[in-house]
């Protein structure tokens, strides 16, 4: 997540993001003001995974298990984050905690309905890797309320290639492919065109 002192990107022209999309748990967000949080700048609080499975995660679940179960309980807020996406002033910036798991199955959501091959979402997915190191020094320098929940066994894999080639299997499964899968948790053809034609605009 942003942190105080972060250097500016150099890659928009407006900083802070005017939008941004918190996908951590309740306890999470609520150990301090979000950095970003300002006049200019709204934050979305939308979890993707409850408190309980944020501070005592399964041991034994695997990256596939896990990404699976955020498509089965939380679709309905998945879609609430594209219609943020779609709808809210640029730039728009979403985050977890690591910016891997919840992050990275949000990210497939909203490049998989603008048309996006599966195989750049797997590659873009583990990029991620090259940062790992630098990102679990990073949650426990700025999170020390999290104690030993993080680095978990969600983090110290890396990106697995095969937990989010499961998630785009499953939305490709679908009769009519994400779109069908997002109409089926809430989406309207609007949020998804408006999507859509902003992504690939601004691509």
């Amino acid at each position: 997540m942003p942190a105080p002192g972060d250097t500016r990107p150099t890659t928009v022209d407006h900083w802070p993001a005017r939008t941004v999309i918190d996908l951590r748990s309740p306890r999470e967000f609520a150990a301090r003001a979000h950095p970003l949080q300002s006049d200019d700048t709204a934050v979305h609080q939308i979890s993707l995974l409850s408190d309980a499975e944020v501070i005592a995660p399964n041991q034994g679940a695997r990256l596939t298990d896990i990404y699976q179960g955020i498509l089965s309980n939380a679709g309905e807020r998945l879609v609430e984050v594209l219609q943020v996406a779609a709808t809210s002033p640029g730039p728009v910036l979403l985050h977890c905690a690591a910016g891997k798991n919840r992050t990275g199955v949000t990210v497939a959501l909203l490049l998989r309905t603008a048309g996006v091959a599966p195989d750049h979402i797997v590659t873009d997915y583990l990029t991620t890797n090259e940062h790992m190191p630098a990102v679990l020094a990073r949650i426990t320098r700025f999170a020390p309320e999290l104690g030993q929940t993080h680095p978990s066994d969600r983090d110290l894999p890396g990106a697995v290639p095969d937990a989010i080639e499961g998630v785009l299997a499953r939305w490709d499964a679908q009769p009519g492919g994400v779109h069908a899968w997002l109409r089926a948790h809430g989406a309207t053809d609007e949020s998804i065109h408006t999507w859509t034609d902003r992504f690939t605009t601004s691509a």
